[in-house]
This record gives structure tokens, C-alpha cells and sequence, in this order.
């Protein structure tokens, strides 16, 4: 059974098509159409594993992210490692000198007191005497000479005060053997007597304690910048964290959590991230549209076409994203990103597919995101870029279907430049092999987005009625049947209408509007005057006018009928509804001044204007209203006796200024200035056709100058 694709305009209702509700409702579309294709590349593939299991896939990290809790653990050590901070206090020196000082004075008021035993001034020196010192030694201190006694004090001031300036700590004093080298390194230089000596090293090394305090706050500080300086530590994009039939330990298990490889623990805020991006994008191409692609943004078809050839690009991309698994160097150099840009720039606009290559590299990034540590590989995304925007702009006004294949050509070349350069800033070294592989996959991209692109143009031009400019040329074509039955039947209409495409043509170019599709519409315009052809001047070929004995109101009718014949007919030779707008709108609401008058002068009673104008629609593009313009200025100008340059200038000039008091211009973005200029390009473009000629004398009088 064979299906036949019917276009869009057919049978969707016109409010869907400038309906703002539907609008926004195919934005959303459009935003879906981006998100839910890249979920699975911003989202890591999770697995149900568990501990104290063997895993049956072997599993490297899809991100680069930080193992938190070997990071903690590393921090916890690396700060139990820190030395506490001392500091120190000179107080407790001054009161340990101030001890020595009053053993080595006790001892001396002691020896100064006869009248007491050496066993009772021994016994009182012991209960005075601070420190735990040997009964030898407190012997000597009350039998040593006075100068003796009073040179051992000095010492061992002397010795306490060096040591604990120095600074001592609970490790010193718990190690007498530390104490007594340090006391023996001060007093070995010292001019003493043996028994003076041993006194000195006793008291002092009893004297000497701690005066170094932990500094908690200093500590802690010190503890925490130790901790700050430990380096994450990372799992590695690309990291092996489990292999096939590996046992799943915890610290493994712990690692497939932090990638978030894990099903229960598995991060969504990639998913966040990237249904902003997709809002805001989507937001700038709304606004963007309605600001300098008008027509595109109030046409809900346009819209709805240009959603899913971005969708179909993504699709593209996601296909070709497959060779990742596959051995080869880069397959993300051969993704046809142009694919999209050039479709975009054939059916809608260039600029537009500029913009849309933005997103395009995005996407580009992220799909074939498989060596970068971001989110997005930017490789991709500059090359994906700068590829669209080639085959946007190599395409210029592609009219052929070979033009397609050689801006596929120029695409390829652009990428294998592009990617030099990407080699060429990476320092890491490349070798011949990587290289060429890349280069291959580049030239297949440009290739690839031509192809494709040919392949596709057919199903939108047919589903969308979109006039593309190959179209447009096969519309143009004589022997297409309503063309070759119009200069068949009616030669006058024929030459008419390529009078009126010429003149449609230059305007448009003049002014930025399509030239094209006025020339193509212009072909068309009046093929409803095949039905009655010698009803209208330029078929009425030595032959008297019929309406010279119709009434007025018959005429008008006849005439009218031409506009609802040629829709009529267009429709059945389904022809685009851009084409059969031109065969509609030409004469817009206009007025049949002549039959207008010959009823008025005919008829007692008053007549109605609005019964002798065209039922309309009024021109609703700029086209339309041109081809309109040029249909009455070449039916005018051909009826002038001596067409001269003043004569036709005038001509145009009240004929625009007629439909313009008419209100014939009021639907449609022709703005006054762009009058002006139209009015001088139909001017310029006149006197080409009808500039002065040389006489040439008649065959007669040239024999009779050859004699």
C-alpha cells in the first residue's frame, strides 16, 4: 500500500499556527527534546553491588570526583603526627633560681649557728630544704667553707638558669640520665673542687624542671593547617575500581559510592545542572526568535520543524556516540554536527543555524565527553562549533542539490583545519597513527552532514510545506504542467507573469526580502485565467473585448473569479500554501475602478464600493504585496503609449501610493522607506525593458540604400 506524505499546512488549523499557548507549549517540546537524550550522559550508569559480594562488571569511575572519606582519613593522620607547640614560662625559672638561692643561704645562716648540733641544724636543713636531695649532699652544704658555699650557689644559679632559659620539657626531666648530661655539658668547664662539684650537679639537677607548656590554641591551629595541607585525595575519571569476579571490599565498595556507581547513592544533581542549561538555552532561543526571526517565531509549524530537526541532530549524535565503545581514535570527529545547521540554514535562516550550532557543540561535548575531566570535553564542543557554523554559511543560497554536497566538502575541510589545531595547542605528543584517524573522522563528518542533509530535506519541505530555494527551482521549472498549460492557453498571462517575476525579483533583493519566492509566486500569481482566458487584455489577441457587452456586474465577477480559480487550482496541483498565498493576496482587497465607474454611470441608484473589490485577504508578507505592486504596474505600464522614464516613474509612484491610502500594506512589514526604494528599483528595472531603440529603416528602404 502506498502512503503519500501530506503537509502540515493541510490539515492543521490555522490558530494552532500563530496560537502563543502552542507556543510555549513547543518550547517546552523543544527543551524535552534536548534533555531527555543527554540524561544518560550527564547521569553515571548506576549498579546494584553490596559488600562482601564478587562483582560480575568491571567498573571504572565515569567522573573525576574526591574520595571524602580517605581524604578525612589521611587529614586525621597527618594532624595526630603534629609535635604539640611549647611555649615557655620564665616564671617557673625564677622560682626554681629563687630555691637554689635560698638552699645555698639556708645552708649558710645554718653553719652560722653553734649552738646547734651538726645533727640538729642537719635535721633542720632537711625539712627546710625544697628538694629531694641526698643526705651527703646536705652534708656538705653545712661543712663547705663559706666562700666555697657561696661559689657553689653562683654556679649552680648559673647552671639552672643556662638550661631553663633553653627550655625544658616533661621528656627532659623524666630522663635523669638527659638531665645530668646537660648539668655535666655546663659545669664541666667550671673551676671546682670535686665535693663543691657533685653539690653544684645535685642541686641543680634537682632544681631543673619543666617550663615548657603545651599552647593548646597553638597546636590546634597548627594541627588544622597540617590538615588543610594534605592534598584530596582523588578517584581518577577512567580509574579501574573494581574488576570482573574482584570481591567487592568495603574501602572498594566505598570508592563505587564516591564515582556514584552505587543505585542508593547514586548524585542527581548532573540532572539539575542540566535542566538549567537547557531552560536558560531554550529561553535565549525564544527570546532571540521573537526578536530577529519573526516570521519563524509566529509561525508554530516553523517552530515545531525547527524543534525536531534539533532533536534529530541529537538523535544523529547519540547514534554515532556508539563508536566510543569501539577501538577507534576520536569517533566524536566524525559526528555530522553540521547536520543540523545546515538543515536549519536551507528551511529557516543562516543566522538562526549560527545560534544553533551553540547548542549543537554542547551537546557535542557532553555526548562524547569520555577523556575530559569536565562535564564537557571543550574539544569537542569548539570543534563541534565552528563545523556547524561552516556548514551553515557555506551553504549561501544553495539552489542545488550538488551545492549541498560541495558545502559537505568545505565542512570536511574546515574540521580537518579545526582539529589541527587542536592538536597543535594539546603539548602532550600525537602520533601519525592517532592523527590520521582524527583527520579520516573529520572529513566523514562533513560528508556525513551533507548526505544527510540531502536525505532529509525531502521530509521536511513535504511535511512542513517548506519552500527551500531547490524547491523553489523545481517550482520554476517550464515544464512544470500549471506553467506549461499557461503558456500554452494563455501566452499573454505567461508573458505577463515573467514580466511581473522580474520586476517581483529585483524589488525583493532590494529591499532584504525573499526574491525568489516573489519570482516563483510571480509565475503563479494568475493561472486562474486559464479557466476564461479571453476575458483579460493580454490574451485578446486581435479580438474584441467580450466585456464591452457584459454588464458591469458580470465583468466584475469574471474578473474576481480568476483570484478563487487560481486557488482553486493550485490546490489541486498541491502546490506549496506559500505559492497559492501569491494567487490569493496579489490584488489584496483592491478596487475594480473601471467596472466601479461604468455601474456607477450606468445605475440611478448608488453602488456599493466594497461590491467591486477583491474578497482579499490583503498581502500578509512583503512578497506578496510586492508581486502585487509589480502585477499592477506592468499591466499599466504596457498599456502606456509612449513609456517614458518621467512617464513610468509617475506611473509606479500612484499606483503604490494608491494602495498605500487603500490600506493595501497595512498586514503585511513593508515599511516606507522600503517603498521608496521598491518605487526606484521598479523604475530602474522598467527602463531596461523599455529603454529607446534605434529605428531600423523597413527591408525596402534598405534595398534602395544598397543601390
Amino acid at each position: 500500500m502506498k502512503w503519500r506524505l501530506r503537509r502540515l499546512h493541510l490539515f492543521v488549523p490555522e490558530s494552532w499556527k500563530t496560537s502563543a499557548t502552542i507556543r510555549r507549549l513547543l518550547f517546552v517540546l523543544l527543551g524535552l527534546m534536548v534533555y531527555f537524550p543527554l540524561m544518560g550522559d550527564v547521569l553515571p550508569k548506576t549498579f546494584d553491588l553490596r559488600v562482601n559480594t564478587v562483582s560480575d562488571v568491571t567498573l571504572t569511575a565515569p567522573v573525576t570526583v574526591e574520595d571524602t572519606e580517605a581524604t578525612e582519613q589521611a587529614r586525621t593522620k597527618a594532624a595526630s603526627e603534629v609535635q604539640p607547640v611549647y611555649s615557655r614560662n620564665d616564671n617557673i625559672t625564677t622560682h626554681q633560681v629563687k630555691l637554689v638561692t635560698y638552699i645555698f643561704k639556708k645552708a649558710g645562716e645554718l653553719q652560722a649557728k653553734q649552738e646547734l648540733t651538726p645533727e640538729a641544724r642537719l635535721k633542720e636543713f632537711k625539712e627546710n630544704v625544697p628538694f629531694a636531695l641526698s643526705a651527703e649532699t646536705l652534708q656538705a652544704l653545712l661543712t663547705l667553707p663559706v666562700p666555697a658555699l657561696h661559689a657553689a650557689g653562683q654556679e649552680t644559679n648559673k647552671v639552672v638558669i643556662s638550661i631553663m632559659q633553653k627550655g625544658v620539657d616533661e621528656k627532659v626531666t623524666s630522663n635523669p640520665e638527659l638531665v645530668q648530661q646537660r648539668v655535666n655539658q655546663q659545669i664541666v668547664l667550671a673551676d671546682l673542687d670535686s665535693k663543691v662539684r657533685k653539690v653544684v650537679r645535685e642541686v641543680a639537677m634537682a632544681s631543673i624542671v619543666p617550663n615548657l607548656t603545651i599552647d593548646e590554641e597553638a597546636t590546634n591551629a597548627l594541627k588544622e593547617s597540617v590538615r588543610r595541607s594534605v592534598k584530596p585525595v582523588m578517584i581518577y575519571k577512567g580509574e579501574v575500581l573494581v574488576e570482573k569476579d574482584q570481591y567487592i571490599s568495603e574501602e572498594v565498595y566505598r570508592k563505587l559510592d564516591a564515582a556514584g556507581l552505587l543505585e542508593q547513592n547514586a548524585s542527581k544533581r548532573p540532572l539539575l545542572g542540566l535542566a538549567l542549561f537547557v531552560t536558560f538555552f531554550v529561553a535565549f532561543l525564544a527570546m532571540y526568535m521573537a526578536q530577529a526571526h519573526r516570521n519563524v517565531y509566529k509561525n508554530n509549524t516553523h517552530i515545531l520543524m525547527f524543534s525536531l530537526i534539533i532533536f534529530l541532530n541529537i538523535l544523529v549524535m547519540k547514534i554515532i556516540s556508539a563508536g566510543q565503545t569501539v577501538d577507534f581514535f576520536s569517533p566524536g570527529y566524525g559526528v555530522p554536527v553540521a547536520l543540523g545547521s545546515m538543515l536549519i540554514a536551507i528551511l529557516l535562516d543562516t543566522q538562526l543555524a549560527v545560534v544553533c550550532s551553540l547548542l549543537f557543540a554542547f551537546v557535542a561535548g557532553i555526548v562524547f565527553n569520555y577523556e575530559s575531566l569536565l562535564p564537557v570535553d571543550f574539544r569537542y564542543l569548539f570543534y563541534g562549533f565552528l563545523s556547524g557554523v561552516a556548514g551553515a554559511y557555506s551553504l549561501g543560497k544553495a539552489t542545488k542539490r550538488s551545492r549541498i554536497l560541495q558545502a559537505g566538502f568545505i565542512v570536511s575541510m574546515v574540521n580537518i583545519a579545526i582539529i589541527s589545531a587542536l592538536y597543535l595547542l594539546v603539548s602532550s605528543t600525537v602520533t601519525w597513527r592517532e592523527l590520521v584517524n582524527a583527520y579520516a573522522f573529520g572529513a566523514l563528518s562533513g560528508v556525513l552532514a551533507a548526505v544527510l542533509t540531502i536525505g532529509f530535506l525531502p521530509f521536511f519541505e513535504g511535511m512542513f510545506g517548506i519552500l527551500s530555494p531547490m524547491r523553489l527551482l523545481e517550482l520554476s521549472n517550464p515544464n512544470q504542467p500549471l506553467l506549461r498549460r499557461l503558456l500554452m492557453e494563455t501566452p499573454g498571462t505567461y508573458h505577463h507573469s515573467m514580466m511581473v517575476a522580474n520586476l517581483s525579483e529585483a524589488a525583493c533583493e532590494a529591499v532584504g526580502a525573499n526574491g525568489l519566492l516573489a519570482r516563483v509566486g510571480a509565475y503563479y500569481h494568475d493561472v486562474g485565467k486559464m479557466k476564461r482566458p479571453h476575458f483579460f487584455i493580454e490574451n485578446q489577441m486581435n479580438r474584441d473585448n467580450p466585456h464591452d457587452t457584459l454588464s458591469p456586474a458580470l465583468s466584475k465577477r469574471i474578473i474576481i473569479a480568476h483570484v478563487e480559480d487560481g486557488v482553486r487550482m493550485l490546490e489541486e496541483h498541491k502546490l506549496p500554501k506559500q505559492i497559492i498565498d501569491f494567487a490569493q493576496q496579489h490584488h489584496g482587497t483592491t478596487l475594480l475602478k473601471y467596472f466601479y465607474h461604468k455601474a456607477a454611470k450606468m445605475s440611478d441608484a448608488s453602488v456599493l464600493e466594497s461590491e467591486y473589490r477583491y474578497p482579499g485577504p490583503k498581502a500578509q508578507t512583503r512578497e506578496t504585496a510586492i508581486v502585487g505592486i509589480c502585477d499592477s504596474v506592468e499591466a499599466a505600464v504596457r498599456s502606456l503609449s509612449r513609456p517614458t522614464p518621467e512617464r513610468i516613474e509617475q506611473l509606479v509612484r500612484r499606483i503604490i501610493a494608491d494602495r498605500l491610502e487603500d490600506g493595501q500594506f497595512n498586514e503585511c512589514d513593508l515599511t516606507m522607506q522600503e517603498l521608496e526604494i521598491i518605487t526606484r528599483t521598479i523604475c530602474e528595472t522598467l527602463h531596461g525593458f523599455f529603454h529607446n531603440r534605434i529605428e531600423y529603416p523597413d527591408d525596402k528602404q534598405a534595398a534602395v540604400n544598397q543601390a
